[in-house]
């Protein structure tokens, strides 16, 4: 079976999902994303070089609070999230943390995961939340198909060969453009009252975090010395491979949608 037919068929499997959860809002949603983090939080302390039980239980309970927070508390959640930060940058200037080994932390994988997926939650508790939250993850799935396709059927240059063999300079800007494209659509569509211009900035950064987010997860692999963080969704490697690109663009988005207004 080719890799695009598993991740067409992970794809069916998920979609549903992906949709009740978040159509329903509320308990539910919040529910769906705890798994999300949950399952990727898992991946990622697989691959970490010094592995601790004790941290990781504390780190996983972190995790949990942070996101919980998110639905509960959005000013607690940032509170939160700045102390760990701080906690994190302190512990790189003292040198407890080293930065060529910057992913090697159970106060990474913190921030790394609980921080820009709990975003998720505090995008759907937004009065227009649905609306937003559905444009957000719908442009970013344009991005990353558009992007594989092109990609893989016409991809000839390299754009990064030691941190993503696999991705091009076509591919990239195939998935720049319908990034692009698709915001233009969706935002006059649903109303969102936006310049033609705000539409084209917004759907050019979506995609630009997404290929951001894609490297870096790419690079703690390649560090790690792993293909992939799991094998849970076929096609597509583990969690955190699929929701890589959104830790960078939930926060991005949660802020377009305080200044606009929405």
């Amino acid at each position: 079976m080719s890799n695009l037919l598993k991740r067409f068929l992970t794809c069916l499997v998920l979609l549903p999902i992906v949709i009740y959860s978040v159509f329903m809002g509320g308990i539910i949603f919040t529910g769906f994303v705890l798994i999300v983090i949950s399952l990727a939080f898992w991946e990622h302390e697989k691959i970490l070089k010094s592995r601790s039980k004790r941290m990781s239980i504390v780190s996983y309970l972190i995790l949990l609070t942070l996101c919980i927070s998110s639905y509960v508390n959005p000013q607690l959640f940032l509170y939160l999230s700045t102390l760990i930060f701080t906690i994190w940058l302190i512990r790189i200037f003292f040198k407890r943390v080293q930065i060529q080994s910057f992913w090697d932390s159970y106060m990474f994988i913190i921030l790394y995961i609980g921080f820009g997926i709990s975003f998720s939650v505090l995008i759907r508790n937004l009065d227009n939340g649905l609306v937003l939250l559905s444009c957000v993850l719908i442009v970013s799935s344009i991005n990353d198909i558009s992007a594989y396709i092109v990609g893989k059927f016409f991809g000839v240059t390299k754009a990064f060969p030691r941190v993503s063999p696999n991705k091009t300079y076509e591919g990239s800007i195939a998935g720049i453009i319908s990034s692009i494209l698709i915001t233009i659509f969706l935002f006059d569509y649903l109303n969102l009252m936006t310049t033609l211009f705000e539409s084209m900035f917004i759907g050019m950064i979506i995609s630009f975090l997404g290929i951001i987010g894609d490297l870096v997860e790419s690079l703690i692999k390649r560090k790690s010395g792993v293909k992939d963080t799991g094998d849970l969704l076929p096609g597509h490697g583990g969690v955190l491979d699929r929701i890589d690109s959104l830790i960078l663009i939930l926060p991005f988005f949660y802020l377009v949608a305080i200044y606009l207004g929405y």
